[in-house]
């Protein structure tokens, strides 16, 4: 979407933040690489989480860091857009998503500084545990629809505005991605079902390639568009 330069910090925030929350996000106890649990096992997510707490806490800093620089870096692109038409109102609308899914992402992080404390050795404290897990789940089950549907706003608008090379081919590369984790998230909480979950995770990693992809974009344009300046 043709858009002004956005500021370089933001640029760079579209850039890191969601290498950042990637990053700890795959660290996280009970994720993807330290003590793997599934979606749907409670109890195994608060063992990880309590059985790793220093990693647990630093992890659930460091992610919203990242969701809050991701989303600082949105929001500089959403700023900048020069058009009103309809592409730049779909796109708003995702950014509008994408803000409502992050902010519930950053949230559903907070549970687990309290998990993190809980005694694996009683079963007690880890069945009373489960309630807040449970809460913190919810929250990022409706977060994440939020974020797929608005991200395959934004690159659907955004693949209407490009010319025809890679920034339009990433783009509806994007959008398919996006609508696939949407019906993943959608069904596989639904159901529930692990393998769609995973799937549905899986998106995350071409989102992240993405974001740096438009980072380093919008971080070109501010070069040139200075230099012209000058």
């Amino acid at each position: 979407m043709k858009a002004d330069p956005i500021h370089r910090l933001e640029a760079w925030a579209l850039i890191l933040g969601p290498a950042l929350a990637l990053l700890f996000f795959l660290l996280e106890p009970g994720g993807l690489l330290i003590d793997p649990a599934s979606a749907t096992d409670a109890a195994g997510k608060i063992t990880a989480l309590a059985s790793n707490a220093a990693l647990s806490h630093v992890a659930g800093f460091l992610i919203p860091l990242g969701l809050i620089l991701m989303l600082y870096g949105f929001h500089g692109v959403n700023r900048a857009t020069v058009q009103n038409d309809a592409a730049a109102a779909v796109s708003r609308f995702g950014v509008l998503c994408i803000t409502v899914g992050g902010a519930g992402w950053i949230l559903a992080d907070g549970p687990n500084h309290i998990l993190a404390q809980t005694s694996i050795g009683s079963g007690a404290a880890i069945d009373a545990a489960i309630p807040l897990y449970q809460t913190g789940a919810g929250i990022v089950i409706v977060s994440s629809m939020a974020v797929a549907l608005g991200l395959m706003a934004v690159s659907a608008s955004l693949a209407t505005r490009e010319p025809r090379g890679f920034h339009r081919t990433a783009a509806l590369i994007i959008s398919g991605v996006s609508l696939i984790a949407l019906l993943a998230f959608v069904i596989g909480y639904s159901i529930p079902s692990d393998s769609l979950i995973t799937i549905g995770r899986i998106c995350y990693f071409f989102w992240v390639i993405w974001f740096i992809t438009l980072g380093v974009k919008y971080l070109k344009a501010g070069d040139s568009s200075r230099a012209n300046a000058a």
